[in-house]
């Protein structure tokens, strides 16, 4: 809005200073035409009341130049110029012969110049003036009442009557023509700047419009000459390729995106298809990750091609992309949960058929281990069979869990109490070592909770039974547990309010190459093992919109962080058999 604002001021000083500059060059010529008229006169002339009226006509300048000096308002400024022109054009005519002057057309100029500075009325208003002082000067010299100067030869026309009459209603037609015709023009040269100013704001803006949108697209989008050299880009460009805006001018598009279809591509030219195409495929990026890529090439047609029946050859390529490798990623992660809603649905049916005559043969075997009379080797294999037949159950217990997890209401937790339970009970498994010592830090007050207690218990069973599972008979298994306003990992990073689950064991620990893949279904490094258990850990912790991590060193251990949000206010029961104080809690060990 400002620059439509300041523009007419800015139009109307340079036309101002456009009719001073015209009128200094009309005077010095005038004077120069006055001097040597009258050096090639051969009678006297009066030119000391001409020059009288040149002078005047200089300080109006000077007058001006020092208005717009001194900051007077535009508008005044050229109202003083016109009214002091039509008294400049008066006193010359008047001193160069009155009606017989052949210089009344001078006026006609102070009539433009009127109708380039000031609005349209003016000029009639000028042109109602230079009729007043002309008609003024004829009447008052008619009547006698001034003699004017006859800086010219005497002409010996008569004035009188009918004729003087015309020439008076000449020079006025001329002047109010002259005010009619110069209006009009002048108000449609303003009209038309107007709008070529209203356009070219708009066109600015259209401008800024189309690099804002490019600048902050999603997509990557860069555009080369023909052969694939790289001409612009925008800002998405940078973050998608790693590659610094100014460094990719200039580059080919395949050194910045090495895909081995965009490289053949621009390499041979027999190889091109038809515009525009898509090509998808895997970039190094340098020194980092592999990604995916997509992106879809089409011709840069000249602005002079644009209409032509047989288009011109191209100036160049548009290419758009996109970083798909986090789509790709979804996309597998759906693919693999269908897989297993699939197999959630079949395992329910085959657990069932496997189940039944699992228990059928452990419980004839028990009863066969009571009743007959057996010998110690007859009694070693009962119990193996035994053993194995509890492992198979355990195994289709593990897939079902992961499969199939069951859903349940929500219900209030001591989670406290809850992680105390699971230490008594990990002590009484088969998998727990009197050399493993088992221990609980938590806050004095309980922490309660509302989660799915079945689900909460078997994520917490599951990564305790790794840490027992991954020490060598001895070591430390601690379980933390404390009230969290935020969580922060390098990889996530939550406001919200929750609890904190930690479980640290002082096992073989995990290589850092394992890192990645321990949360896999069916992985493991176990020779007896199932892969499901961290599988299952990490299904329920995305369940219920929480979060999992992990930091392990080998040959130290391996520490688990769980954390899971709460919304709502933790309530927090006083344990009356704590011992310990009010930082530390409850320490179970053997």
């Amino acid at each position: 809005m400002t620059p439509m604002r300041d523009n007419p001021d800015k139009e109307l000083l340079l036309r101002i200073k456009t009719i001073m500059v015209l009128r200094i060059v009309f005077l010095t010529g005038f004077v120069v035409l006055v001097i040597l008229f009258e050096r090639s006169s051969l009678q006297a002339t009066p030119i000391v009341p001409l020059s009288a009226i040149l002078c005047a006509a200089y300080f109006l300048s000077l007058t001006s130049a020092l208005f717009l000096r001194i900051g007077i308002p535009l508008p005044t400024v050229a109202w003083f110029q016109v009214v002091g022109d039509l008294g400049v054009v008066g006193g010359i005519i008047f001193t160069t012969g009155g009606v017989e002057s052949p210089l009344s057309f001078l006026f006609l100029f102070v009539i433009i110049s009127s109708s380039v500075m000031l609005p349209r009325m003016v000029s009639y208003l000028t042109a109602s003036g230079a009729s007043i002082i002309y008609g003024l000067l004829v009447d008052l010299e008619y009547f006698n009442v001034i003699q004017p100067i006859y800086f010219f030869p005497k002409s010996t026309v008569s004035y009188q009557g009918a004729y003087l009459f015309y020439i008076i209603s000449l020079n006025i037609a001329s002047f109010f023509s002259v005010a009619y015709l110069s209006s009009i023009l002048n108000h449609r040269l303003r009209v038309i700047k107007d709008e070529l100013r209203t356009k070219n704001i708009d066109f600015k803006k259209l401008q800024q419009f189309h690099r804002n949108v490019v600048q902050n697209m999603v997509n990557g989008l860069m555009t080369t000459d023909l052969e694939g050299r790289i001409t612009s880009v925008n800002i998405a460009c940078e973050s998608i390729t790693r590659v610094p805006l100014n460094e990719c001018i200039g580059k080919y598009c395949y050194q910045v995106l090495p895909m081995e279809e965009l490289t053949r591509l621009f390499t041979y030219k027999e190889d091109l298809i038809a515009m525009p195409c898509h090509m998808e495929g895997e970039c190094q990026r340098e020194g980092e990750e592999t990604i995916l890529i997509a992106m879809k090439i089409s011709y840069l047609m000249s602005p002079g091609a644009e209409g032509k029946k047989h288009l011109d050859q191209p100036e160049g390529y548009i290419c758009v992309f996109e970083d798909r490798t986090e789509m790709h990623q979804m996309e597998e992660k759906m693919k693999q949960s269908e897989q297993l809603a699939a197999v959630g649905k079949f395992s329910a049916g085959l657990a069932h058929e496997i189940r039944n005559p699992l228990a059928s043969l452990s419980g004839s075997i028990q009863l066969l281990k009571g009743t007959l009379q057996i010998d110690e080797e007859q009694q070693r294999l009962m119990d193996i069979a035994l053993k194995e037949a509890e492992r198979v159950n355990g195994i289709v217990s593990e897939f079902l869990a992961y499969s199939q997890p069951r859903k349940s209401k929500p219900t209030v937790i001591d989670l406290t109490q809850l992680l105390e339970d699971i230490i008594i009970l990990m002590k009484n498994s088969n998998e727990y070592d009197p050399s493993i010592h088992l221990q609980l830090v938590a806050p004095p007050d309980h922490i309660i909770i509302q989660s799915e207690e079945a689900q909460i218990k078997q994520m917490i069973w599951n990564l305790c039974i790794n840490g027992v599972q991954a020490m060598d008979k001895s070591g430390n298994l601690t379980l933390t547990l404390k009230k969290v306003d935020g969580y922060k990992t390098e990889d996530f990073e939550t406001g919200r309010r929750g609890v904190l689950i930690i479980v640290e064991d002082q096992g073989r620990g995990i290589p850092l190459e394992d890192q990645t893949t321990i949360f896999e279904p069916f992985f493991t490094t176990r020779e007896e093992g199932v892969g499901l258990g961290l599988a299952t850990v990490k299904q329920i912790v995305e369940r219920f919109a929480g979060h999992i991590s992990v930091t392990s060193e080998p040959g130290r251990g391996t520490c688990f962080d769980v954390f899971l949000p709460q919304e709502r206010s933790l309530l927090s029961a006083r344990n009356s058999n704590a011992n310990a104080d009010d930082t530390q809690a409850v320490t179970e060990e053997k």
